[in-house]
């Protein structure tokens, strides 16, 4: 669906039920977000199995020396990522190799985590975190759906970068208030793929999402 705020996040492991499921649910989402455990399970080439389907954000959560980044991300970019998802804590070097080996696919950066210990040594470093982003290139940010009051500074902030937020439903965070306060996008995960029905989730949703005047353009 051209317009709808939803990635869904299928951290799946079996290959035959990711790609099911993808197909099932792909003309109504933005986007897939895979992790680290569906690619070490399924094998580099699902990315370039879920990208038949639907644009495929790989959550690598990238933060190693300059010199590795640039192969991980080149890879994952060779393999057709859309998006990667890379920390920016490492420093500016490690991230400018991110967005050198990605070759052109967007690069979201981490500024702050949906998981509650984030707060002791990650999230109070946002602002810094974001002003390199911005000067090296990134194309996005990530932002917690689960700290509202967080996501409202980040997005008076953000400027032109895009915002996809985690940690809606199952950690807390409500997907609608999410947008209302300034994500692009709403990742969910556990909503979806454990729901009785992921497609009629999706299509609520997003329905919701039009009635409230916060479809995508």
């Amino acid at each position: 669906m051209k317009n709808s705020r939803i990635i869904a996040s299928l951290d799946l492991v079996d290959p035959k039920e990711i790609l099911d499921l993808a197909e099932k649910i792909s003309g109504e989402i933005f986007a897939i977000k895979i992790n680290w455990p569906t690619i070490m399970s399924c094998g580099v080439e699902i990315i370039d199995h879920l990208s038949n389907y639907s644009k495929v954000i790989c959550d690598l959560k990238i933060a190693d020396i300059p010199y590795t980044n640039e192969k991980i991300a080149n890879i994952a970019s060779g393999h057709g990522a859309w998006g990667i998802i890379s920390h920016i804590f490492p420093g500016e070097d490690s991230l400018k190799a991110v967005v050198k080996g990605a070759m052109g696919t967007k690069v979201f950066g981490v500024v702050s985590m949906s998981n509650p210990d984030s707060e002791h040594l990650l999230n109070g470093n946002w602002q810094t975190m974001m002003r390199i982003g911005k000067t090296n290139g990134i194309y996005g940010i990530v932002a917690p759906a689960n700290n509202q009051d967080l996501l409202i500074k980040i997005k008076k902030e953000a400027g032109n970068l895009k915002i996809i937020s985690p940690g809606s439903i199952f950690q807390g965070g409500d997907p609608l208030l999410t947008l209302e306060n300034g994500a692009d996008y709403v990742i969910i995960g556990r909503g979806i793929y454990e729901s009785k029905d992921p497609v009629e989730f999706i299509n609520n949703f997003n329905e919701l999402c039009k009635r409230n005047n916060l479809l995508g353009e």
